[in-house]
């Protein structure tokens, strides 16, 4: 029987080949994949751990980039899915939902009929609230345990809701916070729904940012629906990725019951829970994530990537950028670590995160291309301009005099690692990379590619059905 074999230096899992056991991508060292643990060979979330580039120059700072790939199934095994008698955990769910006068007409009608939809997906003691906001915010749902005999008191209490004034977003969002936080369940889900400008209350990004951001350390997972093309797109970016959630943008507000629903079904059927990566890097190494939606905390040569709650059927792909001190020729630097998670019903997993090494040459012999692997470094590239996309979007938005030197930054930054993929591409590439940069003073385009950047971060579904 054929056995798989992992590559120790790009990370490529292969069937055990035929005469020298090397690898048929980077021709590094291959060892037997051993399949770790009993818990590990039933994990039924999957990780692999990619190198770019498995060469590098001796005596001198360079850095490297790590592409981790976590996969989860259409569903958890039944051991892992629900408590006995249940389809799934209990959930609490909150929509805020935006009630300016701009939200007039078909958006909040549609807004209404999202929040009747998911009271639909709702299960007997899930935990329903909602918070409006314009320049009041209010509370039409304090929150409730479902249950047959309140959903059509909640049915009513939307017909009652009307628009009116200016958008005191921030206010909505805490007051949203505030309330999911008084019955926390297994998952708690808040989601923001917005047409407009915040122009009332806090208005900062930053700030309205770290709003989400202690909210999904106190546990919850805060997640953002842009509608139309006036609201702005930084900063609902900004929410989702500090609550580590997801944004989506929808330009038809017919889309927005699906949506919800797409989004509610994302949170409610979970395959992992609190996932984190735990890597062991080389002494002085620095890692640096891409999103501000995966935190790494450093302690010495531990590491640990905050990747937080997973749907089921993703694919997610996590780059991280590894900074390294200057080698001697001949060295060799290797990374390892473990991906642990929690399954749906509070059982604790952890499986391996296969070994990658770095070897070290002589700079005066060291070629630029030396030990890349394309395929890995496509992948990385395609992070690399979704991240930029994001930071030059954000400056924009949040330090507009900015924006021209975030914009070359970036530029000379993807340069280099394009150079990597050939001049021709390289060339193109910045061609394009510049004009979507010019575009993102068009509102249409900005929330379309900053959607699309979106997905490519974090692995986020296109719910486009009426």
């Amino acid at each position: 029987m054929t056995k798989l074999m992992r590559c120790s230096f790009c990370g490529l899992l292969q069937d055990e080949p035929a005469g020298v056991k090397t690898c048929m991508r980077c021709g590094g060292e291959l060892d037997f994949e051993s399949g770790g643990s009993p818990e590990e060979k039933t994990s039924y979330v999957q990780v692999q751990m990619e190198l770019d580039q498995v060469s590098a120059p001796a005596n001198q700072n360079t850095e490297r980039y790590l592409h981790l790939t976590i996969t989860t199934p259409k569903e958890v095994p039944s051991g892992d899915s629900a408590p006995p008698g249940k389809k799934r955990p209990p959930l609490n769910f909150t929509p805020v939902v935006d009630v300016s006068g701009s939200m007039g007409g078909s958006k909040l009608t549609q807004a209404k009929k999202a929040v009747r939809m998911a009271l639909n997906h709702l299960h007997t003691d899930d935990y329903f609230s909602m918070v409006t906001f314009s320049d009041e915010i209010k509370t039409p749902v304090e929150p409730v345990l479902i249950q047959p005999s309140v959903i059509n008191g909640i049915r009513e209490v939307l017909n009652g809701i009307f628009h009116t004034g200016g958008t005191y977003l921030s206010g909505g969002l805490e007051k949203g916070i505030n309330k999911s936080e008084h019955n926390m369940q297994d998952t708690n889900l808040v989601l923001l729904l917005s047409d407009g400008q915040a122009n009332i209350g806090e208005i900062d990004l930053e700030k309205i940012g770290m709003i989400a951001k202690k909210a999904r350390k106190d546990g919850l997972t805060v997640s953002t629906i842009g509608i139309g093309r006036g609201y702005n797109e930084a900063l609902l970016v900004e929410i989702s990725n500090q609550g580590g959630g997801r944004f989506y943008h929808i330009q038809d507000e017919a889309m927005i019951p699906s949506y919800v629903a797409g989004e509610l079904g994302e949170a409610a059927y979970l395959a992992a829970k609190d996932t984190q990566i735990l890597l062991n890097i080389p002494e002085g190494a620095t890692l640096v994530p891409l999103s501000i939606a995966y935190p790494v905390v450093q302690n010495g040569n531990k590491a640990a990537v905050s990747i937080g709650d997973i749907p089921c059927d993703t694919e997610l792909e996590v780059t991280l950028r590894l900074a390294l001190l200057p080698q001697k020729a001949g060295s060799r630097l290797s990374m390892n670590g473990s991906l642990e998670f929690v399954s749906p019903v509070g059982k604790k997993h952890k499986l391996n995160v296969n070994r990658v090494t770095v070897r070290f040459k002589e700079k005066n012999t060291f070629e630029q291309r030396e030990g890349l692997i394309k395929q890995v470094a496509e992948k990385v590239f395609v992070q690399l301009k979704a991240s930029s996309l994001l930071s030059v979007n954000r400056t924009r938005s949040h330090r507009p005099d900015d924006t021209d030197k975030e914009a070359k930054r970036n530029l000379d930054s993807l340069r280099k690692y394009a150079n990597k993929l050939g001049k021709e591409r390289s060339d193109r590439e910045m061609r394009h990379i510049t004009e979507d940069y010019r575009n993102l003073s068009d509102s249409v385009f900005a929330k379309n590619s900053t959607q699309y950047a979106q997905r490519v971060q974090r692995g986020s579904k296109d719910f486009n059905k009426k």
